[in-house]
């Protein structure tokens, strides 16, 4: 009887081959995949890492303000900005700088029946005076300005009163970059570089983006250039900031606790409406 054997169909060997291609073609996308999806993770920690270090810089950059500082040409020794119908004044304060260390802390209980220095009625025949304390970050301070900014700067511009804005840091704790700080001290050289217009336009657009966790330098800087300040410096090497923190300290220490706080004519605003007693106080001056 006749043996046999078996020989291996070619077309078995090629069909082999070709899953075998196809195993390793799939292990290779697989691991190209794995690969990409590492680098995804890589970029995205770095990225995430990068932000906590801005922070911290940026803390840190606060935590370095010298307690002493000059007095903004734009302020009085008191911190205010004083706007008029002639333009901003300046070099009205008595003192070159100001120290933190000179302030007195604030009460545990504030004395809102207080009056802060350089707050004072006007003399007979003078524009009356309207001094706010705000707060670049301050809600309510928003709604106040989106209320009353245009009646403020119609009254300014007249002559019937001058408007003095105090610009404190109370909530520097509601956002991690101390934006009401960094603010007021934009404000501050914005203040010294243009118009009571400006100022007031300035003013107005910064509180536009209140409630948004607040601006950082460029966009401080963006704004205050449309309205034609330059302010990049200033706010690189936080030449206004000692100010800002006097200012804020002393306003404690004398009875502001909240913002906005408005005085006119000397008086604290209360309950009643803000153009009510405008009003009550321009006809009385006249």
């Amino acid at each position: 009887m006749a043996s046999s054997s078996t020989t291996p169909d070619p077309r078995n060997r090629d069909a082999a081959r070709e899953r075998a291609r196809q195993l390793a073609d799939q292990h290779a996308r697989q691991d190209k995949r794995s690969r990409r999806l590492l680098q995804f993770g890589i970029l995205a920690l770095v990225l995430v890492i990068l932000a906590v270090i801005g922070v911290v810089v940026a803390q840190n950059r606060s935590e370095q303000i010298p307690e002493a500082g000059p007095v903004p040409a734009s302020a009085n020794q008191w911190g205010g900005t004083v706007l008029t119908a002639d333009g901003i004044r300046t070099g009205e304060s008595e003192v070159d700088q100001r120290d933190l260390g000179e302030v007195p802390e604030a009460p545990e209980t504030p004395d809102d029946s207080a009056v802060p220095p350089g707050v004072e009625p006007a003399g007979e025949g003078e524009p009356v005076p309207v001094v706010i304390f705000q707060d670049f970050e301050c809600v309510h301070c928003a709604d106040f300005e989106t209320e009353n900014g245009e009646a403020l700067e119609e009254a300014v511009t007249s002559g019937d009163i001058t408007l003095e804005y105090r610009n404190l840091n109370f909530l520097d704790r509601a956002t991690p970059t101390q934006y009401s700080s960094r603010a007021a001290a934009a404000a501050y050289e914005v203040g010294n570089q243009v118009s009571t217009e400006q100022y007031l336009a300035f003013v107005k657009e910064v509180f536009s983006h209140q409630g948004t966790g607040g601006l950082d330098d460029e966009q401080l800087v963006e704004i205050a250039s449309t309205h034609g300040a330059d302010i990049a410096t200033a706010l690189e090497e936080n030449t206004w900031r000692p100010m800002v923190n006097v200012v804020s300290q002393e306003s404690l220490a004398n009875g502001i606790s909240g913002t906005p706080t408005v005085f006119i004519d000397g008086e604290r605003l209360g309950n009643e409406a803000f153009q009510d007693a405008l009003d009550e106080a321009l006809a009385d001056q006249k």
